[in-house]
This record gives structure tokens, C-alpha cells and sequence, in this order.
């Protein structure tokens, strides 16, 4: 059973009766019309679900705040008769709490943001029955106009078609419409850093942002698992790094990847673990923690790492640091050592 109190409105209530053995969801609302009589709207939910109801329910309360009474005539009365119709926000309610709480943290993240600045303010009241890949196709042009990247672009696609697909097992919409090609994103080339930049970042970095560049330059680990690593993770006698954890806006998930992974640990990067370990205030804490002994947030991480890229002694681009090759090295001159493959302080 459902109450809820609504202003002037007394009591609203959804609940299950049984009908011979039949539990039929039903919606009883007393209200006051505009002269102050009592009166009363009681009916058979028209789909008989929680979801249909609550939505039947919602749409009844704008039309008695519009209208002041819920009085029908009789020819009005059946629920065949101008059934709800659930729309792209219904749609995108049910995403939420069903395939959006599966995400890892950071992709949710950016699911919800895409979600409310761009997508529900412009399909939000659409019925899921008038949605049609014109409409993307339409939306799409205007970002490209905007001067959105196709990488941009496609992110939005890709939520869009993700709401319409939970319609679908949801029952809210009998199948997906036809979309249109979602926009062709290029590989780019990677510039890989060069020992001489790293040497000179790690020079000129903080003692507390020393380890946590490192730990990315050194063992490619991404942003979540530099804030994830605790020092049950470290073992300097085999000389691994065991990534178990990502931490993203503070909630820890599985790294990105799905799984875990072991990691070598070369020489330079042991004299960083080697100098913190012996400061470490608990066996359990984190390993890259702030000059106040605090772990990392996304923020103060990318701070960390932006502040020695803008030094004189740095020749390289704040650009050309973030790898997106999957072998874990690099090259300059013929030494070999690693890099940051997966250094996605803004994005991880």
C-alpha cells in the first residue's frame, strides 16, 4: 500500500485488493473539488502492474491539480479508453533503478549526466511510441553543428539506445525502432612520453604526487586504481603489484577490466614504494595518499599531476601524456620503460 500527502489533497493511496482470488491493483483518491465538496476517484488501475499504476497515478494528480475533479462520464470510464502512455522519462525512471545500478561507478556517472543535461530536457514528455530514429538522427545534427566530437556524439547514442532497450524488457515498449548509424569515431595516434619529460615531471612534483605519477608511469595503472591500492597489494619481495580495486567519487568497484591483475615492478618505480612504505601509517591504508596523509580525490589527483607538466623544465604537452595503447611501454631512443597507458585522471 501506498499513502502519500499532497498539499490539500488528503490521502493518496495504491493498493492490491483481492477480487476472488484475484489481486487487482486499484487507485483510491479522496479529494475537495473547487467548492469545498468531498468526492472521491476510485478505480481499477487500466495496467495492472506496480509501474502502470503509479505512472496511471501520477498523470490522474496533474489532471486534478489542472482540472480540480477526477469526475468522468461514463463513456469515459473504461480503461481502454485513453490508456497511459509511458514516455521517454518513464523509460528512463525504469533505466535507473534496473540496468543503470549495474554500471561501474564512473560510466554510471556519466550515463546520469548525459541523461540530464541533454537527453530527458529534450525527449523527456516524448511518448516511447512516437520515438523514432528520425528524431536521434535530428538531435545528432544539431550536436555536430554545436561542434560536438564524434566521439561525443556517439556517447549519446549509445545512453539513448540503452533507455529504449530497457523499455523493451521492461514491457513499456514493444520493440526498439530502427537508429541511425551511430556517428564513426578515428583511432589516433598515440605520442608516446619520453623518459626525459617523465624524469623531469617526477623532478619537480610534490614527494606525495611523486608516487601517484609514478605508480601511472611506471606500472600503467588508470586514476581508480592509484586511488584503490592499498599496501596489501604490494609485495616488494616478489616485486608485484596486485590491482583487486577501482575507486571512483569514493565508491569501490572491480578495476576496469572485470577482473584482477598482477603487474611487475620495475626499479624505479620500487625506490618510490620503498620511501613510502616506510612512512605508511597502517599496513592497511592506501599507498598514494596526499601531502595531509589523505587519500587521493579525482580533483586533487589530476591537480597533482597538471602542476609539474606546466613546469619550464617540461618540454612535453599536458596532451601528450594519456596513452591508449595496450602494451604497457614505450620507447625513446631504444630505452624501454612504462607508460600511461591508462592514465585517465578526469575520465576514471
Amino acid at each position: 500500500m501506498r499513502r502519500e500527502r499532497l498539499g490539500r489533497f488528503p490521502t493518496v493511496t495504491i493498493r492490491k485488493e483481492d477480487r476472488g482470488g484475484e489481486l487487482r491493483w486499484v487507485i483510491d483518491i479522496p479529494y475537495q473539488t473547487a467548492d469545498g465538496k468531498c468526492a472521491r476517484y476510485r478505480r481499477d488501475a487500466q495496467i495492472q502492474s506496480k509501474y502502470g499504476a503509479e505512472t496511471e497515478h501520477r498523470r490522474l494528480l496533474v489532471e486534478l491539480s489542472n482540472t480540480g475533479t477526477l469526475k468522468r462520464s461514463p463513456e469515459h470510464t473504461s480503461p481502454k479508453d485513453n490508456p497511459p502512455r509511458p514516455t521517454f522519462a518513464d523509460a528512463v525512471r525504469r533505466f535507473k533503478t534496473t540496468r543503470l545500478a549495474t554500471l561501474k561507478p564512473s560510466t554510471r556517472i556519466t550515463y546520469a549526466e548525459r541523461l540530464k543535461t541533454m537527453l530527458i530536457p529534450r525527449f523527456g514528455d516524448v511518448p516511447l511510441d512516437e520515438l523514432k530514429g528520425e528524431a536521434l538522427a535530428k538531435f545528432d545534427s544539431e550536436l555536430a553543428r554545436d561542434g560536438l566530437a564524434p566521439s561525443t556524439r556517439r556517447n549519446f547514442h549509445i545512453v539513448f539506445r540503452s533507455v529504449l532497450r530497457t523499455a523493451v524488457e521492461c514491457g513499456l515498449s514493444e520493440s526498439v525502432p530502427k537508429m541511425p548509424p551511430m556517428p564513426k569515431v578515428g583511432r589516433k595516434v598515440t605520442k608516446p612520453l619520453r623518459r626525459t619529460d617523465l624524469e623531469a615531471i617526477l623532478a619537480v612534483a610534490s614527494p606525495s604526487a611523486r608516487l601517484a605519477i609514478g605508480l601511472g608511469a611506471f606500472a600503467g595503472l588508470r586514476a581508480g586504481e592509484i586511488r584503490g591500492l592499498r599496501w596489501p597489494d604490494i609485495d616488494l619481495k616478489a616485486g608485484t603489484i596486485t590491482i583487486r580495486r577501482s575507486i571512483t567519487r569514493r565508491e569501490e568497484s572491480t578495476p576496469k577490466s572485470g577482473h584482477q591483475e598482477v603487474l611487475p615492478i620495475i626499479d624505479d618505480l620500487r625506490l618510490l614504494l620503498e620511501a613510502a612504505q616506510a612512512n605508511r601509517k597502517s599496513p592497511w591504508c592506501a599507498v598514494a595518499l596526499t601531502a595531509k596523509g589523505k587519500p587521493w580525490c579525482e580533483s586533487g589527483l589530476n591537480q597533482s599531476f597538471q602542476h609539474p607538466v606546466t613546469a619550464p623544465s617540461v618540454t612535453c604537452g599536458a596532451s601528450t601524456i594519456p596513452g591508449t595503447s595496450s602494451s604497457r611501454s614505450c620507447s625513446d631512443e631504444g630505452h624501454r620503460h612504462t607508460s600511461f597507458r591508462h592514465w585517465r585522471v578526469i575520465q576514471t
